[in-house]
Order: C-alpha cells, then sequence, then structure tokens
C-alpha cells in the first residue's frame, strides 16, 4: 500500500506540473485559434476532488480524533460529490469546437470528377483550438478519475466490491444528471456555497423526461470511461506485481 501511495504521489506532482505548463500555454497562445481561457478555470474545477482526497487522506492519517476526523471527513466527502461532475462536465466542452469547419468543400471538386467533393481543414488555428481544448480535457478527466479510483479502493477496504460498485454507479448516475444542470441551466458546483436554494428550484425544473435521458446517456457515458480506465489502472498494478 506504501508503494502505490508513493506511486499516486509521484503522479500527481506530474499531472500538476502538466497542468501548470497547460495554463502557460493557454496563457501565451491566446492569438492562435479562438482563445480558451475559461479551460483554466475548468481545469482548476476538475482538479478541486483530487485535492478533496488528498486532504482527507491527510486528515485521517495526522490525527487521531477519530470523531472529529470522521465529521471532517464527510463534510468533505460532500463536497468531493459537489465537484467531482467537473472531471467529467469539461468533456463538454469539446462543442466550443462547434463553430470550427474541419470539414470544408474541396475547392478542386466538379462533377463527375476524381476529386473528393469534401476535404479537411487545413487552416492550422482550428487545430490548435482542438488540441487546446483536448489537452484540458484530458487533464481534467484524468484528475477526476483518478480521485474516484482512490475513493473506490478506499471503500473496499470496508465493504464488499459490489457495494462500492454499485455507490460508484450512483456517482456516475449523479454526474450524469449535474452535467445536465451545468450545461443547460447553468448551475455550478459552488452555487450550493453562495446560492443554495436555486438547486431546489433547478431541481424542479429540470425534473422532465429530457433531463432524465441525458442523466442516463452521460451517466453511462461516464461510467464506461471510469470502467475503462479502471480496468487500465489495475491491469498495471497487477504487471507491477508480476515483475515483483
Amino acid at each position: 500500500m506504501d508503494n502505490i501511495n508513493f506511486k499516486f504521489r509521484i503522479l500527481k506532482r506530474l499531472l500538476r506540473i502538466i497542468t501548470i505548463f497547460y495554463f502557460i500555454w493557454i496563457i501565451f497562445s491566446g492569438d492562435i485559434g479562438q482563445g480558451h481561457v475559461y479551460m483554466i478555470w475548468n481545469v482548476i474545477l476538475a482538479w478541486v476532488p483530487l485535492e478533496i482526497v488528498s486532504l482527507i487522506s491527510y486528515i485521517n492519517l495526522k490525527f487521531e480524533s477519530k470523531g472529529r476526523v470522521k465529521i471532517a471527513t464527510i463534510f468533505l466527502g460532500i463536497m468531493w460529490l459537489l465537484f467531482y461532475p467537473n472531471s467529467t462536465y469539461i468533456i463538454t466542452d469539446f462543442i466550443h469546437l462547434s463553430s470550427n469547419e474541419y470539414h470544408i468543400i474541396n475547392p478542386n471538386y466538379f462533377a463527375y470528377s476524381n476529386e473528393s467533393r469534401f476535404i479537411f481543414n487545413d487552416n492550422i488555428n482550428i487545430w490548435f483550438d482542438f488540441v487546446n481544448i483536448g489537452i484540458g480535457v484530458w487533464i481534467g478527466y484524468v484528475v477526476g478519475f483518478i480521485s474516484l479510483y482512490i475513493i473506490q479502493h478506499s471503500l473496499i477496504k470496508k465493504y464488499n466490491s459490489i457495494i462500492t460498485w454499485i455507490s460508484v454507479s450512483i456517482v456516475h448516475l449523479l454526474t450524469g444528471f449535474a452535467i445536465y444542470i451545468g450545461r443547460f441551466n447553468r448551475w455550478n458546483s459552488w452555487d450550493i456555497i453562495f446560492h443554495p436554494t436555486n438547486i431546489i428550484t433547478i431541481i424542479q425544473s429540470s425534473t422532465n423526461l429530457k433531463a432524465l435521458k441525458f442523466t442516463l446517456l452521460f451517466g453511462i457515458f461516464s461510467f464506461i470511461l471510469y470502467i475503462i480506465n479502471f480496468v487500465l489502472m489495475e491491469i498495471g498494478k497487477l504487471s507491477g506485481t508480476l515483475k515483483n
């Protein structure tokens, strides 16, 4: 377990370095493509769940008062649940590429010719947009995944694997709904602190068939992504064990 914790600390530091360089790149490449400064904020929000998990681990290791530690853990767990959807929500930022024409009509095309009617746009600026958002999405999703992966393995120590997987599936269904109210109702994680009463109104207005379909779609989507990455992590651990 100590070896696993050490590897996660190294991974977290590496991701922090990558994130910092990404922020610098976004800031100084603003004149290229559309500019995506908003991705900095979205990536920061996606980092919050992993930092919360790190804080929970620190508190449980450093403090002996079980009562206070339990209260702090529950509070931080709720905060984690509120911010976790940001790591999957960030994937929807690809919609900002919709104004870019990646597929254009071939100017050399004419009827009955051998030329393709449509070709890919070679305008480098729109591909910078794709890369800028793509890297941010990757960072945001990975750090969120790691936070849930750590939580799941912590829960396995107390409960059986069936209960933990049910819990993970529920988290992703809630994530699907959070993405819906975030994208369409513009509700943010911090609104539960600054505008707590708004969530009641938003939930009432979002109780409809369209919201249910979107929740299931993105809930299943995020759950499948989690399973794929979970399996890859487990294979990595297994290969490390075999080498040892």
